[in-house]
């Protein structure tokens, strides 16, 4: 090879190097939106709840444990957190300890039902053994049944949606609706779209297992009414048209994962079917962190790589502030006293 050859090679992969450590690196400073952190101890989690109050602790990705001081439900549960590497080039497990290690930080002690958004890794690998560990009713899709009995579970710790119908978990009352996933994207060659041919997961998924192989089975929004207040919980950034008219919440959690990649149109549109339609007094933005670190370090923002977390919590703040509606930021282990 000439010595014009190997220079030109040379800089060739190491623009690549360069254009790869720039994907890897987080889509924005979570410190620049300091103003909208809760900002609490994580021993507060041990301080009593007092009554008609419901604390939400945030636990990374559209993790959040409700409580009302006698009963706590949670969503997804995603714990382990394995790394990019590990989740691109390997099978992946739940990581036993990790999520012991989460749920003694969290307080997770009276645990009666975990609902998962849709059957993707990052919302649903954990949830059979928090539910063994708990003895909580695991809620889902066929698909998440499915990874329940991978799991380990038996049948009457595994309840199947039904869209429409109010769950009773203690005093919490849960309706489940239909809603659509993130729109498609691909990265490294790899897509999270839902392929037509195997909408859903038909046999048991036991660990360990492929990333790919947890495919996403339906996504699910949660209503979740306790005494006269109502909180709403979207994990994925996507709507169905006019599916939330005639609801209202107290608090929405609102999953931004991708928002800053989409087009002005869908953001303006997605802010309409969410925030406008049910007129929330807080909106709590999820689905913002990069889950390939593990929850024990301080969440950061999504990588480059496949999303631009500072257009889209920009976006939000912007327009929440138009509307006169608190816009606050959970990090990991944070919590609020809602309502």
């Amino acid at each position: 090879m000439s010595i014009r050859g190997s220079r030109s090679s040379f800089f060739s992969l190491l623009t690549a190097v360069l254009l790869m450590q720039n994907c890897l690196t987080s889509s924005a400073n979570i410190q620049d939106y300091k103003e909208h952190f809760i900002g609490n101890d994580p021993k507060d989690l041990s301080s009593e709840i007092p009554k008609g109050k419901v604390r939400a602790v945030f636990l990374g990705t559209s993790s959040i444990l409700l409580d009302d001081g006698e009963t706590q439900i949670l969503t997804d549960g995603f714990f382990s957190r394995p790394s990019l590497f590990r989740t691109m080039f390997s099978k992946i497990s739940s990581d036993e300890q990790e999520i012991k290690y989460v749920m003694l930080l969290a307080g997770i002690k009276r645990l009666k039902g975990i609902l998962v958004c849709h059957s993707h890794y990052d919302h649903s690998m954990d949830s059979p053994f928090i539910a063994k560990e708990t003895g909580a009713k695991l809620y889902g899709s066929l698909s998440t049944i499915q990874i329940g009995k991978g799991g380990g579970l038996p049948d009457e710790q595994l309840a199947l949606f039904q869209p429409g119908k109010k769950i009773q978990i203690g005093k919490f009352k849960i309706t489940v609706l239909n809603s659509k996933h993130t729109p498609p994207f691909k990265i490294l060659g790899k897509t999270n779209a839902a392929d037509p041919n195997r909408p859903d997961l038909t046999e048991a998924l036991s660990q360990p297992a492929k990333a790919e192989d947890y495919i996403e089975g339906g996504t699910y929004d949660f209503l979740v009414e306790q005494g006269k207040h109502s909180i709403l919980i979207k994990g994925s950034t996507n709507y169905i048209e006019n599916a939330w008219e005639g609801l209202k919440a107290d608090v929405l959690f609102l999953g931004i994962a991708m928002l800053g990649k989409q087009e002005e149109e869908f953001r303006s549109k997605y802010y309409e079917e969410t925030v406008t339609k049910t007129s929330p007094k807080m909106v709590i933005p999820v689905h913002w962190d990069n889950f390939f670190k593990p929850l024990s370090s301080p969440l950061e923002p999504n990588l480059s790589l496949g999303d631009d977390v500072k257009t889209g919590m920009e976006y939000m703040i912007r327009k929440t502030s138009q509307d006169g509606i608190q816009f606050k930021i959970l990090r990991g282990f944070e919590s609020i006293l809602l309502f």
